[in-house]
Protein backbone atom coordinates (compact mmCIF):
# COMPACT_ATOMS: atom_id res chain seq x y z
CA UNK A 1 0.00 0.00 0.00
CA UNK A 2 1.56 3.39 -1.31
CA UNK A 3 0.45 6.62 -1.27
CA UNK A 4 -1.57 7.80 -4.32
CA UNK A 5 0.98 10.65 -5.43
CA UNK A 6 -0.96 14.28 -4.64
CA UNK A 7 -1.58 15.16 -8.16
CA UNK A 8 -3.56 11.59 -8.83
CA UNK A 9 -5.24 11.30 -5.37
CA UNK A 10 -8.85 11.67 -4.94
CA UNK A 11 -10.11 13.91 -2.80
CA UNK A 12 -10.34 12.82 1.52
CA UNK A 13 -13.25 14.03 3.79
CA UNK A 14 -11.75 15.68 6.52
CA UNK A 15 -14.17 13.63 8.91
CA UNK A 16 -13.17 10.78 7.31
CA UNK A 17 -9.20 11.53 7.74
CA UNK A 18 -9.75 12.38 11.39
CA UNK A 19 -11.34 9.44 12.11
CA UNK A 20 -8.27 7.55 10.46
CA UNK A 21 -6.20 9.40 12.64
CA UNK A 22 -8.04 8.17 15.76
CA UNK A 23 -7.57 5.01 14.79
CA UNK A 24 -4.12 5.28 14.28
CA UNK A 25 -3.29 7.23 17.23
CA UNK A 26 -4.81 4.37 19.41
CA UNK A 27 -3.14 1.36 17.65
CA UNK A 28 -0.62 -0.30 19.68
CA UNK A 29 1.74 1.37 17.15
CA UNK A 30 1.04 4.83 18.57
CA UNK A 31 0.08 4.07 22.01
CA UNK A 32 2.38 4.23 23.90
CA UNK A 33 4.18 7.34 22.93
CA UNK A 34 2.20 10.49 23.68
CA UNK A 35 4.26 12.65 22.13
CA UNK A 36 4.20 10.95 18.80
CA UNK A 37 0.59 11.09 19.54
CA UNK A 38 0.79 14.71 19.76
CA UNK A 39 3.12 15.01 17.04
CA UNK A 40 1.01 13.43 14.03
CA UNK A 41 -2.68 14.59 15.73
CA UNK A 42 -0.91 18.29 15.50
CA UNK A 43 0.28 18.10 11.90
CA UNK A 44 -2.54 16.07 10.51
CA UNK A 45 -5.59 18.72 11.66
CA UNK A 46 -3.41 21.61 11.20
CA UNK A 47 -3.42 20.20 7.57
CA UNK A 48 -6.85 19.35 7.13
CA UNK A 49 -7.86 22.93 8.89
CA UNK A 50 -6.23 24.28 5.71
CA UNK A 51 -3.07 25.58 7.72
CA UNK A 52 -0.46 23.66 6.03
CA UNK A 53 1.67 26.52 5.46
CA UNK A 54 2.44 26.75 9.45
CA UNK A 55 3.61 23.45 10.16
CA UNK A 56 7.19 24.46 10.42
CA UNK A 57 10.08 22.72 12.64
CA UNK A 58 9.72 26.13 15.47
CA UNK A 59 5.73 26.03 15.35
CA UNK A 60 6.29 21.96 16.42
CA UNK A 61 8.56 22.27 18.63
CA UNK A 62 6.18 25.44 20.27
CA UNK A 63 2.94 23.62 19.81
CA UNK A 64 3.65 20.01 20.57
CA UNK A 65 6.61 20.51 23.00
CA UNK A 66 6.74 23.44 24.71
CA UNK A 67 9.26 24.56 23.65
CA UNK A 68 10.09 28.40 24.34
CA UNK A 69 10.98 31.49 21.40
CA UNK A 70 14.59 30.86 22.07
CA UNK A 71 14.06 27.28 20.46
CA UNK A 72 17.09 26.74 17.85
CA UNK A 73 16.54 23.90 15.33
CA UNK A 74 20.02 23.64 14.51
CA UNK A 75 21.12 23.12 17.99
CA UNK A 76 18.21 21.12 19.07
CA UNK A 77 16.96 18.19 17.04
CA UNK A 78 14.05 17.34 18.97
CA UNK A 79 11.69 17.94 16.26
CA UNK A 80 13.70 15.69 13.84
CA UNK A 81 13.95 12.49 15.76
CA UNK A 82 10.44 12.71 16.91
CA UNK A 83 9.53 13.30 13.07
CA UNK A 84 11.68 9.98 12.40
CA UNK A 85 9.71 8.32 15.38
CA UNK A 86 6.10 8.89 14.15
CA UNK A 87 7.41 7.80 10.12
CA UNK A 88 8.60 4.21 11.54
CA UNK A 89 5.57 3.97 13.86
CA UNK A 90 3.09 4.73 10.65
CA UNK A 91 4.91 2.16 9.16
CA UNK A 92 4.43 -0.25 11.62
CA UNK A 93 0.66 0.82 12.17
CA UNK A 94 0.53 0.14 8.09
CA UNK A 95 2.04 -3.36 8.01
CA UNK A 96 -0.85 -4.65 9.84
CA UNK A 97 -3.98 -2.59 10.03
CA UNK A 98 -7.16 -3.20 8.07
CA UNK A 99 -7.39 -0.90 4.77
CA UNK A 100 -10.14 1.45 5.40
CA UNK A 101 -9.16 3.43 1.91
CA UNK A 102 -7.30 6.12 3.68
CA UNK A 103 -3.36 6.56 4.21
CA UNK A 104 -1.50 9.15 6.16
CA UNK A 105 2.29 9.38 6.10
CA UNK A 106 5.40 12.17 6.83
CA UNK A 107 7.44 12.19 3.42
CA UNK A 108 10.94 12.42 4.23
CA UNK A 109 12.56 15.82 4.86
CA UNK A 110 9.47 17.71 6.15
CA UNK A 111 6.56 18.01 8.11
CA UNK A 112 3.21 18.08 6.16
CA UNK A 113 2.01 15.28 5.89
CA UNK A 114 0.62 13.37 2.96
CA UNK A 115 -3.35 12.17 3.23
CA UNK A 116 -4.48 10.21 0.15
CA UNK A 117 -6.36 7.06 -0.77
CA UNK A 118 -4.12 3.53 -0.04
CA UNK A 119 -3.78 1.36 -3.40
CA UNK A 120 -1.98 -1.37 -4.25
CA UNK A 121 1.84 -1.21 -5.70
CA UNK A 122 2.23 -2.72 -8.81
CA UNK A 123 4.60 -5.84 -8.33
CA UNK A 124 6.73 -6.70 -11.22
CA UNK A 125 8.29 -11.04 -11.38
CA UNK A 126 11.52 -9.54 -9.74
CA UNK A 127 9.37 -8.10 -6.80
CA UNK A 128 7.04 -11.51 -6.91
CA UNK A 129 10.49 -13.03 -6.37
CA UNK A 130 11.48 -10.99 -3.37
CA UNK A 131 7.98 -11.89 -1.28
CA UNK A 132 8.65 -15.22 -1.83
CA UNK A 133 10.47 -15.88 2.12
CA UNK A 134 13.13 -18.38 2.61
CA UNK A 135 10.68 -21.03 3.92
CA UNK A 136 9.21 -21.17 0.52
CA UNK A 137 5.81 -19.35 2.10
CA UNK A 138 4.64 -16.00 0.56
CA UNK A 139 3.46 -13.03 2.24
CA UNK A 140 0.76 -10.85 0.88
CA UNK A 141 1.79 -7.45 -1.45
CA UNK A 142 0.46 -5.56 1.00
CA UNK A 143 2.19 -6.72 3.82
CA UNK A 144 5.47 -7.27 1.83
CA UNK A 145 5.13 -3.09 0.40
CA UNK A 146 5.03 -2.14 4.24
CA UNK A 147 7.77 -4.69 5.40
CA UNK A 148 10.18 -2.93 2.84
CA UNK A 149 9.11 0.52 3.54
CA UNK A 150 9.41 -0.56 7.38
CA UNK A 151 13.21 -1.75 7.00
CA UNK A 152 14.02 1.28 5.20
CA UNK A 153 12.93 3.49 7.64
CA UNK A 154 10.26 5.68 5.78
CA UNK A 155 12.56 6.40 2.67
CA UNK A 156 9.42 7.61 1.01
CA UNK A 157 7.85 5.68 -1.54
CA UNK A 158 9.70 7.19 -4.32
CA UNK A 159 13.24 5.86 -3.64
CA UNK A 160 11.39 2.07 -3.13
CA UNK A 161 9.53 1.84 -6.63
CA UNK A 162 13.22 2.13 -8.32
CA UNK A 163 14.15 -0.39 -5.84
CA UNK A 164 11.99 -3.31 -6.39
CA UNK A 165 11.18 -3.08 -10.21
CA UNK A 166 14.54 -2.95 -11.62
CA UNK A 167 16.85 -5.95 -11.60
CA UNK A 168 20.61 -4.45 -10.04
CA UNK A 169 23.98 -5.66 -8.89
CA UNK A 170 24.15 -6.53 -5.36
CA UNK A 171 26.40 -4.33 -4.54
CA UNK A 172 23.98 -1.26 -5.55
CA UNK A 173 21.19 -3.31 -3.93
CA UNK A 174 23.32 -2.74 -0.97
CA UNK A 175 23.91 1.20 -1.36
CA UNK A 176 20.62 1.81 -2.76
CA UNK A 177 19.06 3.03 0.89
CA UNK A 178 22.01 5.03 1.33
CA UNK A 179 21.19 6.65 -1.61
CA UNK A 180 17.69 7.23 -1.17
CA UNK A 181 18.27 8.93 2.07
CA UNK A 182 19.72 11.75 -0.42
CA UNK A 183 21.89 13.00 2.61
CA UNK A 184 25.47 13.39 2.81
CA UNK A 185 27.06 10.42 3.73
CA UNK A 186 29.69 10.94 6.93
CA UNK A 187 33.03 8.90 6.64
CA UNK A 188 34.61 8.59 9.79
CA UNK A 189 38.45 7.96 10.17
CA UNK A 190 39.58 7.45 13.66
CA UNK A 191 43.08 9.24 14.86
CA UNK A 192 45.85 7.31 16.04
CA UNK A 193 47.59 7.72 19.54
CA UNK A 194 51.47 8.19 19.95
CA UNK A 195 52.94 6.15 22.59
CA UNK A 196 52.45 8.50 24.83
CA UNK A 197 49.11 8.72 24.51
CA UNK A 198 48.51 11.60 22.79
CA UNK A 199 46.48 12.18 19.37
CA UNK A 200 48.47 12.01 16.55
CA UNK A 201 47.63 13.22 13.34
CA UNK A 202 48.47 9.94 11.45
CA UNK A 203 45.32 7.50 10.54
CA UNK A 204 46.19 4.17 10.00
CA UNK A 205 47.57 2.29 6.70
CA UNK A 206 44.03 0.39 6.54
CA UNK A 207 40.84 3.70 7.09
CA UNK A 208 43.64 5.48 4.67
CA UNK A 209 42.94 2.62 2.00
CA UNK A 210 39.40 2.45 2.50
CA UNK A 211 38.72 6.11 2.32
CA UNK A 212 40.81 6.27 -1.20
CA UNK A 213 38.16 3.73 -1.93
CA UNK A 214 35.42 5.68 -0.93
CA UNK A 215 36.25 8.81 -2.24
CA UNK A 216 36.32 6.80 -6.05
CA UNK A 217 32.90 4.89 -5.68
CA UNK A 218 30.78 7.79 -4.36
CA UNK A 219 32.30 10.20 -7.13
CA UNK A 220 31.26 7.94 -9.83
CA UNK A 221 28.31 7.77 -7.98
CA UNK A 222 28.21 11.38 -7.69
CA UNK A 223 26.97 11.02 -4.45
CA UNK A 224 28.07 13.72 -1.63
CA UNK A 225 30.07 12.67 1.34
CA UNK A 226 31.88 14.49 4.13
CA UNK A 227 35.10 13.60 6.04
CA UNK A 228 35.20 13.43 10.21
CA UNK A 229 38.16 12.60 11.94
CA UNK A 230 39.32 11.85 15.14
CA UNK A 231 36.66 13.42 18.00
CA UNK A 232 34.62 15.51 14.99
CA UNK A 233 31.99 13.48 14.71
CA UNK A 234 29.26 13.78 17.06
CA UNK A 235 25.71 12.05 17.54
CA UNK A 236 23.53 14.73 16.69
CA UNK A 237 25.04 14.55 13.54
CA UNK A 238 24.49 10.75 12.86
CA UNK A 239 21.03 11.59 13.71
CA UNK A 240 21.15 13.92 10.43
CA UNK A 241 22.92 11.36 7.90
CA UNK A 242 23.96 7.68 6.76
CA UNK A 243 26.99 7.01 8.35
CA UNK A 244 30.24 4.86 7.80
CA UNK A 245 32.52 4.12 10.45
CA UNK A 246 36.16 3.19 8.98
CA UNK A 247 38.53 1.59 11.45
CA UNK A 248 38.02 -0.78 14.79
CA UNK A 249 39.76 -0.54 18.19
CA UNK A 250 40.62 3.34 17.68
CA UNK A 251 36.91 4.40 16.72
CA UNK A 252 35.20 5.09 19.48
CA UNK A 253 32.01 4.73 16.95
CA UNK A 254 32.42 1.61 15.75
CA UNK A 255 33.27 0.25 19.10
CA UNK A 256 30.08 1.49 20.27
CA UNK A 257 27.55 0.20 18.14
CA UNK A 258 29.59 -3.61 17.40
CA UNK A 259 29.34 -4.06 21.19
CA UNK A 260 25.50 -4.90 20.16
CA UNK A 261 26.62 -6.71 17.05
CA UNK A 262 26.27 -10.67 16.73
CA UNK A 263 30.07 -10.23 15.53
CA UNK A 264 31.74 -7.99 18.52
CA UNK A 265 35.41 -6.09 18.64
CA UNK A 266 36.92 -7.45 22.02
CA UNK A 267 39.62 -8.62 23.98
CA UNK A 268 40.26 -11.91 25.00
CA UNK A 269 41.30 -12.50 29.08
CA UNK A 270 45.03 -12.31 27.84
CA UNK A 271 44.33 -8.39 26.73
CA UNK A 272 44.24 -9.84 23.07
CA UNK A 273 42.17 -7.86 20.71
CA UNK A 274 39.98 -10.53 18.92
CA UNK A 275 36.58 -10.58 17.01
CA UNK A 276 33.80 -12.38 18.81
CA UNK A 277 30.49 -14.30 17.97
CA UNK A 278 29.10 -13.23 21.01
CA UNK A 279 26.03 -16.23 20.02
CA UNK A 280 28.45 -19.32 19.72
CA UNK A 281 31.50 -18.05 21.38
CA UNK A 282 33.46 -18.56 18.37
CA UNK A 283 36.66 -16.36 18.43
CA UNK A 284 39.06 -15.01 15.36
CA UNK A 285 42.43 -13.49 15.98
CA UNK A 286 45.32 -12.22 13.61
CA UNK A 287 47.75 -14.73 12.53
CA UNK A 288 51.08 -14.49 13.88
CA UNK A 289 51.12 -10.62 15.17
CA UNK A 290 54.08 -8.97 15.80
CA UNK A 291 55.08 -5.64 18.24
CA UNK A 292 54.19 -3.68 15.72
CA UNK A 293 50.23 -4.74 15.20
CA UNK A 294 50.88 -6.68 11.48
CA UNK A 295 50.41 -10.11 11.04
CA UNK A 296 50.13 -12.35 8.29
CA UNK A 297 46.56 -13.13 7.96
CA UNK A 298 44.30 -10.63 9.99
CA UNK A 299 39.92 -10.81 10.24
CA UNK A 300 37.57 -7.62 10.15
CA UNK A 301 33.60 -6.98 10.64
CA UNK A 302 31.96 -5.14 7.64
CA UNK A 303 27.92 -4.27 8.60
CA UNK A 304 25.57 -2.55 7.64
CA UNK A 305 22.49 -1.78 10.22
CA UNK A 306 19.39 0.20 10.68
CA UNK A 307 20.59 1.88 13.95
CA UNK A 308 17.91 2.21 16.21
CA UNK A 309 19.71 4.66 17.90
CA UNK A 310 20.21 7.37 15.27
CA UNK A 311 17.33 6.29 13.27
CA UNK A 312 19.83 6.16 10.34
CA UNK A 313 21.71 3.51 8.40
CA UNK A 314 24.94 2.90 10.09
CA UNK A 315 27.68 1.15 7.75
CA UNK A 316 31.17 -0.54 9.89
CA UNK A 317 34.51 -1.84 7.65
CA UNK A 318 36.51 -2.71 11.27
CA UNK A 319 39.77 -4.99 11.43
CA UNK A 320 41.51 -6.37 14.48
CA UNK A 321 44.27 -4.73 12.76
CA UNK A 322 44.53 -1.86 10.33
CA UNK A 323 44.45 -4.37 7.33
CA UNK A 324 41.68 -6.16 8.40
CA UNK A 325 39.89 -2.61 7.80
CA UNK A 326 40.73 -2.24 4.60
CA UNK A 327 39.59 -6.03 3.86
CA UNK A 328 36.55 -5.29 4.66
CA UNK A 329 35.70 -1.97 3.66
CA UNK A 330 36.66 -3.58 0.13
CA UNK A 331 33.43 -5.32 -0.03
CA UNK A 332 31.74 -1.91 0.13
CA UNK A 333 33.59 -0.76 -2.63
CA UNK A 334 34.31 -3.76 -5.36
CA UNK A 335 31.22 -5.48 -7.29
CA UNK A 336 32.92 -8.92 -7.71
CA UNK A 337 33.62 -9.48 -4.03
CA UNK A 338 30.20 -8.06 -2.38
CA UNK A 339 28.54 -10.35 -5.08
CA UNK A 340 30.20 -13.64 -3.30
CA UNK A 341 28.76 -12.07 0.17
CA UNK A 342 25.32 -11.71 -1.43
CA UNK A 343 25.19 -15.34 -2.77
CA UNK A 344 25.59 -16.08 1.46
CA UNK A 345 22.62 -13.86 1.92
CA UNK A 346 18.95 -14.74 2.57
CA UNK A 347 16.38 -13.94 0.04
CA UNK A 348 15.17 -9.62 1.23
CA UNK A 349 18.76 -9.46 2.44
CA UNK A 350 18.62 -5.94 0.88
CA UNK A 351 16.22 -4.67 3.46
CA UNK A 352 18.00 -6.32 6.28
CA UNK A 353 20.46 -6.08 8.54
CA UNK A 354 23.76 -8.37 8.08
CA UNK A 355 27.14 -8.37 9.21
CA UNK A 356 30.30 -10.74 8.17
CA UNK A 357 33.26 -11.29 9.34
CA UNK A 358 36.05 -11.66 6.55
CA UNK A 359 39.29 -12.66 7.00
CA UNK A 360 42.66 -11.25 4.63
CA UNK A 361 46.70 -12.26 4.25
CA UNK A 362 49.30 -9.81 4.24
CA UNK A 363 52.16 -9.98 2.11
CA UNK A 364 54.52 -6.95 3.05
CA UNK A 365 52.11 -3.51 2.88
CA UNK A 366 49.47 -5.27 0.91
CA UNK A 367 46.17 -7.76 1.40
CA UNK A 368 44.96 -10.38 -0.16
CA UNK A 369 41.15 -10.31 -1.70
CA UNK A 370 38.82 -10.56 1.39
CA UNK A 371 37.69 -14.03 1.84
CA UNK A 372 34.05 -14.70 3.98
CA UNK A 373 34.68 -16.65 6.82
CA UNK A 374 30.74 -15.88 8.62
CA UNK A 375 27.64 -13.76 7.93
CA UNK A 376 24.21 -12.98 10.31
CA UNK A 377 21.63 -11.50 8.72
CA UNK A 378 18.34 -10.23 10.79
Amino acid sequence: MLSVPPSEAPQIAAEDTLKHLEAILASPAFAPSKRCQQFLRYVVTETVGGRGQLIKERNIAHEVFGKGLSFEPNEDALVRVKAREVRKRLVEYYRSAPDDGIHIDLPLGGYLPRIGASVEPEMTHAAEEIITTASGGRISRRKFAWTLGGTLAALGAGAVAPFIRHAQAPLDLLWQPVFATKSPLLIFIPVLYDTDGQLSVKIGIGPAAALRRAADFLTTHKYPYHLRFGTDLTFPQMIEHPTLLLGGFASIWAMRIARDLPFTLTWDDQKNKIILDKRTGQVWRPVNPNARGYADQDHGILCRVFDAESGQIVMIAAGITTFGTAGAAGLLFDTNWFSELAKLAPQGWQTQNFEAVVRVSIIGMATSPPQIVATHFW
